[in-house]
C-alpha cells in the first residue's frame, strides 16, 4: 500500500503533535512489509532539506517545490478549496494521513485518514490561540465528514468526537502515543549531573515539562510552589521545561515575582536528548493541566522513574492509571500538599516510581504502529 503523509508536523522543534507523528510513522515503516510511506512537504527551493526520519526501503520524501506553501494554505483557509494535495505531489496514493486535525482535498480514490488529538478548541476556547479559533471550528468538522477514518489518541478524545460530531464508533480508531523505552528510562547519575550543569540546576528540583501556554496551568504550578513550606522552597528549585507558547503575560509576571526570592529556572525548549536526564534527576514531576488529548510528559516522566502528580481530568487518568497522584487542576493548595508529601515521604516516592515504571511499560510505539498498520490494511480494496 502506498501511503502519503502530510509532512508539516515533522519539521522544526517537535512538540506533542510532531513527536507523535514522527515516532508513529518511524515505528510503522520499520515494522511494515507491505506498506510504503512517503512524507509530502511543500518546500521552498532555496532551503536546505534535512530529513527528520532517515529514509529507508519503506520510507521516502516527496518535496513539492512548484507551489508556494503559503499560497496553498491561504487558498484553502480563505476559500475552503484547494487542488488535491496528492495531485501536487504528482503521485498516486492508496491512502493519505493528515496528522494535524485538518485534511486537505484528495483525489477521489485516495483514502483519507485524519488525526484529531482533542477538542480543546471546542471545550476550552479560552485556552486556544485566536488563529486556531478562526480556523479549526470551520475545517475540523469538514475534515471529519470527508475522512474515511479518524484517528484519536485516547478513549476520552474518541468519546468526545463521537458525542460532539455524531461520528459512529467504527469510524474512529484510538492509537495511543507512547515512549521510546530505549531512550526514556532512568538515567545514570553522570547523565543527570551533565544535564543539570547545562541548565544551571544546582539543587534538588521539582519539574514540569510543557509548552508555556495557559491550558497547561503553569500559573497553578507557581502558586503551588509558593504555598510550599519555606524550607522546601529554599532547598529545591522549580524547573520549567518548554518552548514559549501564547497568552503568557500573567505567567511571566508570576514567574518574575517568585524568581526574585527563590530558585526558579526556565530552560526554554529542550532537545530530545536532554529530556530523559532532566526527568530522571527530578524529585517529583508535576503536570496539573486543565485538559489533555493524551498527555505525553507524565508518561515520559514515569518511564524515567519519577514520581508523578497530575490532574484527574480528560485523558490523564488513562495515561497514569493508579501510578500517579491525581488532583483537581485548579486546587493549588492540594497540589502543594502532595508535592510536600512526595518530597518528605520516601516510601511514597518509591512506590510511585515503581508503579510508574510498570504503567509506562504498557505503552510502546511498536504497539501503536501495529494498530496503524492494521487500520491501513482494513482500507485495502
Amino acid at each position: 500500500m502506498k501511503v502519503g503523509v502530510e509532512g508539516t508536523p515533522f519539521f522544526g522543534n517537535l512538540t506533542g503533535i510532531g513527536q507523535y507523528s514522527s515516532r508513529l510513522i518511524d515505528a510503522a515503516q520499520s515494522l511494515s512489509r507491505d506498506d510504503d510511506f512517503e512524507i509530502v512537504k511543500q518546500w521552498w527551493f532555496y532551503r536546505r532539506f534535512i530529513p527528520p526520519i532517515r529514509p529507508s526501503q519503506h520510507l521516502s520524501y516527496r518535496l513539492v517545490k512548484w507551489v508556494p506553501p503559503l499560497f496553498y494554505y491561504q487558498l484553502f483557509k480563505r476559500v475552503g478549496w484547494a487542488p488535491p494535495y496528492d495531485l501536487l505531489a504528482l503521485r498516486r496514493y492508496d491512502a493519505f494521513i493528515f496528522f494535524n486535525y485538518v485534511a486537505f482535498p484528495l483525489r477521489r480514490k485516495t483514502k483519507s485518514l485524519v488525526v484529531i488529538y482533542d477538542l480543546s478548541f471546542v471545550h476550552h476556547p479560552e485556552f486556544t490561540h485566536e488563529k486556531n479559533l478562526l480556523y479549526m471550528p470551520k475545517f475540523v468538522p469538514l475534515s471529519i465528514k470527508k475522512a474515511d477514518c479518524i484517528i484519536t489518541i485516547s478513549e476520552n478524545s474518541k468519546r468526545e468526537v463521537m458525542e460532539y460530531y455524531h461520528v459512529p464508533d467504527d469510524k474512529i480508531t484510538v492509537i495511543n502515543p507512547a515512549v521510546d523505552h530505549a531512550v526514556f528510562r532512568p538515567q545514570s547519575q553522570a547523565a543527570v549531573k551533565a544535564v543539570c550543569r547545562k541548565y544551571k540546576i544546582n539543587k534538588p528540583y521539582i519539574l514540569s515539562v510543557c509548552t508555556l501556554e495557559p491550558r497547561k496551568n503553569l500559573i497553578g504550578v507557581l502558586e503551588a510552589f509558593e504555598k510550599l513550606p519555606e524550607d522546601i522552597k529554599n532547598s529545591h528549585s522549580l524547573v520549567l521545561v518548554g518552548g514559549k507558547g501564547w497568552l503568557d503575560g500573567e505567567l511571566e509576571a508570576k514567574y518574575e515575582q517568585l524568581a526574585e526570592k527563590y530558585d526558579l529556572i526556565k530552560t526554554g525548549y529542550a532537545p530530545d536528548e536532554d529530556l530523559p536526564a532532566l526527568y530522571s534527576g527530578a524529585s517529583v514531576f508535576v503536570f496539573p493541566s486543565f485538559y489533555e488529548g493524551f498527555g505525553m510528559p507524565p508518561l515520559e516522566a514515569m518511564a524515567c522513574g519519577v514520581p508523578v502528580i497530575t490532574a484527574d481530568n480528560s485523558s490523564l487518568p488513562e495515561v497514569v492509571g493508579d501510578a500517579a497522584i491525581m488532583i483537581k487542576a485548579e486546587n493549588t493548595q492540594r497540589l502543594a500538599k502532595e508535592v510536600e508529601r512526595v518530597l518528605t515521604d520516601d516510601k511514597l516516592a518509591k512506590s510511585l516510581r515503581e508503579k510508574g515504571l510498570k504503567q509506562a511499560a504498557k505503552f510502546s510505539w511498536g504497539k501503536s504502529a501495529r494498530t496503524l498498520i492494521t487500520l491501513l490494511n482494513s482500507l485495502k480494496n
